[in-house]
């Protein structure tokens, strides 16, 4: 894949996560608090739910992407993505809240934004970097470690800050 195609296709995923990211927040209660819609979307207004609005979108694009892509360092760019993407949510709004001493909606809107736009760039270079097999295999114990995490921690979030609803 060209850097300019790889880059047009990064793109086009972080507009793909923060399309149905944004909208997904709402799907839980849209669907009448259905369960399995709760696995792949925020069932609450905590930090950890709030990850979830990056999850599943960008785990769809990378895996419906995967079939069509064809590059060594695919795992390695998915994780990086998701990865990023997730870990920057709560690093910036936890930052930001600390100093502003409180949330504010339009900024929390603009995290989601950064924290997409950071994972899917982050993982643009990911894509186009020199080939290491193992960096491609823990990246894919690590997809699997965040899904578990995200599923197991849904059905049984832990007593922190970052499960609590503000």
């Amino acid at each position: 894949m060209t850097k300019k195609r790889s880059a047009l296709f990064f793109a086009a995923g972080a507009l793909f996560t923060l399309i149905l990211g944004t909208v997904g927040h709402f799907f839980y209660e849209w669907s009448g608090e259905n369960k399995i819609v709760g696995i792949f979307f925020p069932v609450n207004e905590s930090t950890w739910e709030h990850m979830k609005l990056t999850l599943f979108p960008t785990m769809l694009y990378m895996g419906v992407s995967a079939l069509f892509v064809k590059s060594k360092n695919y795992a390695l760019a998915s994780f990086v993505a998701l990865f990023v993407s997730a870990a920057l949510i709560p690093l910036l709004f936890y930052s930001y809240t600390a100093i502003a001493g409180r949330s504010y909606l339009p900024v929390d809107i603009a995290v989601f934004f950064v924290s997409v736009l950071t994972g899917y760039a982050f993982a643009y270079f990911a894509l186009n970097s020199r080939h290491r097999p193992f960096l491609n295999e823990l990246a894919v114990i690590g997809l699997i470690a965040i899904v578990v995490c995200f599923f197991t921690f849904t059905a049984m979030p832990p007593d922190s800050v970052l499960f609590r609803e503000p």
